[in-house]
C-alpha cells in the first residue's frame, strides 16, 4: 500500500511537466487544489468555530476572557508548533499524502470531542489534541503545491488554497450560530468535525505524492535540524518574513476570536447576527481579496518576486487603519463597513505570504520551512494575540466596572451580573465588559502596524532571482 502512494504516476508527472511549461494547469494540479482547499477548510474551520461559539460557551461554563484566550490562542499554539516542525521534517522525507490523511483524522475527532466536554480542563484537552494533529496541515500542503507548481504560479496556487480562509470564515458563523443558536454549541463542534474524517479518506485513496527534483538537480533530503535553521534564517528576507508573519498573526487571530464578541457586546446583536456580520466581512470579502492577492503578486513579481511581500506590506498596514476605525465606532453600520473593507485588505496576503516562504526556501526544506512560519503565526500569533487582547480587555473592563458596585469579577461572571442583580448593576456589567473589549481590541490593531513595516523590509531585502 506505501508504494502505491510513495510517488506520482508517470503519466501524471508528465502531464503536470508539460503544464508546466505552458503555463495552464494540469487535471492532476487541479484536483490537488481541489482537495488540498478541502483539507484547509477542515483545518482553519475546526479552529475558526470556537470565536462564534465562545460567547455561549463563556455563559454556559462561566470562563473568564482570559480562558477564551487561552482556548483560542496558547492551548493550540502550544501544541500546533511542537508537533508542526517534526512533522514537517517528516514530510520532507517521507509520503506527504499518508502524513496529512492521519493528521487529518486527528484534529476532526478532537474537534467532535470538544462538543462533549464537560469542562475547561476537558475543553483545554481537547484543543491541544486539535492544534497538535493540525501543525502538518499548512506545511505539508504548501510543499506539495511547490512541487506541482513553479513559482510564479504559487501565488495563484497558494491563493485558490487559502480561499480556504474566508471560506472557513463564511461557513464557521453560519454553522457556529445557526447550528449553535437551534441545537447549542456542543453540537456545532460535532457537525464541524465529522466530515474531516470522510475528507481523509478521499485524499488517501485518490491523491499521490508528487515529489520531483529540483530544476537543477538538487535532490537533497534535509539535513541536521539546527544546521537547515542556520541556513533558513540566514536569507534577511526570510527572517524578515518570519518578523511580519508573527506581528500579521497577533492581528489577524486576536481579530478573528474577538469580532463576534465585539459585535455581540457593543451593539446587543444576536449570535445568528453576529455570524452573518461575519460571514460577510472576514468571509466573502477576504474571499474575493484572495484572488485579487494572488493574482497581483504573480502578475508583478517580475525577476526577483518583490511584489509577493509587498502586498502583504499594503494590505496589513490599510487593515490597521481600518480595524481601528471599526473596533472604536459606537455606530454599528460604520463598525460593519470599515470591517468588511478591513477584511478585504488583510486577506491579500493569504497567498502571497506562503508563495514568498516557499520561493525563498531551499528545494529540499519546502516543508519545514513553511512549518518555521507557522511558528511565528501560531506560537507568537495565536499564544499571544488572543490571550493578551483578552487579558487587557479583562484588567480594563475591572478599571471602568464602578468601585460602589464590588469587584467586576466576581460581581459580573462571564462578563453578565448575577441573575436577580439590581439593574444598575446589569448595566455597569454590560458596559464595562463592552469598553474593556474596545481597549483589548487596540492590541491586534497596533500589530498589522508592526507586521506592514515588516513585511516591506523583506521585500527590500531579497537578493536572489527567482527559480525558473
Amino acid at each position: 500500500m506505501s508504494t502505491l502512494h510513495n510517488e506520482q504516476p508517470a503519466e501524471a508527472t508528465v502531464e503536470v511537466e508539460q503544464s508546466r511549461r505552458s503555463g495552464g494547469w494540469s487535471r492532476t494540479q487541479i484536483h490537488a487544489v481541489v482537495l488540498l482547499t478541502l483539507l484547509n477548510v477542515s483545518n482553519y474551520l475546526d479552529r475558526g468555530v470556537l470565536g462564534i461559539l465562545q460567547e455561549p460557551m463563556k455563559h454556559d461554563m462561566g470562563l473568564k476572557d482570559w480562558q477564551l484566550g487561552m482556548l483560542s490562542g496558547l492551548a493550540f499554539a502550544l501544541f500546533y508548533s511542537l508537533a508542526g516542525v517534526p512533522a514537517a521534517r517528516i514530510a520532507d522525507r517521507a509520503n506527504r499524502i499518508t502524513v496529512v490523511s492521519i493528521a487529518l483524522s486527528i484534529w476532526s475527532a478532537m474537534t467532535m470531542l470538544c462538543g462533549v466536554a464537560s469542562s475547561f480542563t476537558h475543553l483545554l484537552l481537547a484543543r491541544l489534541g486539535v492544534g497538535a494533529a493540525e501543525g502538518s496541515c499548512t506545511p505539508t500542503s504548501h510543499s506539495l503545491v511547490s512541487d506541482l507548481f513553479p513559482p510564479k504560479q504559487r501565488g495563484l496556487a497558494l491563493s485558490l488554497i487559502t480561499t480556504s480562509i474566508p471560506i472557513s470564515k463564511v461557513l464557521a458563523p453560519i454553522i457556529g450560530g445557526v447550528i449553535g443558536a437551534i441545537y447549542g454549541w456542543r453540537a456545532a463542534f460535532l457537525a464541524v468535525g465529522a466530515p474531516g474524517l470522510v475528507l481523509a479518506v478521499v485524499i488517501w485513496m485518490t491523491m499521490k505524492d508528487p515529489r520531483r527534483s529540483h530544476p537543477s538537480g538538487d535532490t537533497r533530503s534535509p539535513g541536521r535540524f539546527f544546521a537547515d535553521m542556520r541556513l533558513l534564517f540566514a536569507n534577511r528576507a526570510f527572517l524578515w518574513l518570519f518578523v511580519a508573519s508573527a506581528f500579521l498573526a497577533i492581528g489577524l487571530i486576536a481579530t478573528d476570536f474577538f469580532t463576534a464578541s465585539f459585535f455581540l457586546r457593543s451593539f446587543d446583536l444576536t449570535l445568528a447576527q453576529a455570524g452573518v456580520v461575519l460571514a460577510a466581512g472576514p468571509g466573502v470579502a477576504g474571499l474575493a481579496a484572495t484572488f485579487v492577492g494572488g493574482y497581483l503578486a504573480d502578475r508583478f513579481a517580475g525577476k526577483y518576486g518583490r511584489s509577493y511581500p509587498y502586498v502583504c506590506a499594503i494590505g496589513g498596514g490599510l487593515a490597521g487603519i481600518l480595524f481601528l476605525i471599526a473596533f472604536q465606532s459606537h455606530d454599528w453600520m460604520l463598525a460593519i463597513a470599515t470591517l468588511v473593507a478591513a477584511n478585504f485588505f488583510l486577506n491579500l496576503k493569504n497567498g502571497p505570504n506562503f508563495a514568498a516562504a516557499q520561493n525563498f526556501a531551499p528545494v529540499h526544506m519546502r516543508a519545514t520551512a513553511s512549518a518555521v512560519l507557522m511558528v511565528a503565526v501560531i506560537v507568537v500569533g495565536a499564544g499571544t494575540g488572543p490571550l493578551a487582547t483578552g487579558w487587557v480587555s479583562d484588567i480594563a473592563a475591572a478599571r471602568l466596572f464602578p468601585a460602589e458596585f464590588g469587584a467586576f469579577a466576581p460581581t459580573c461572571p462571564g462578563g453578565r451580573a448575577i441573575a436577580g442583580s439590581a439593574p444598575a448593576v446589569a448595566q455597569a456589567c454590560a458596559h464595562a465588559s463592552a469598553a474593556g473589549l474596545r481597549i483589548g481590541l487596540l492590541v491586534p490593531c497596533a500589530a498589522f502596524f508592526f507586521a506592514a513595516f515588516a513585511f516591506w523590509r523583506s521585500g527590500r531585502t531579497i537578493v536572489e532571482p527567482l527559480e525558473q
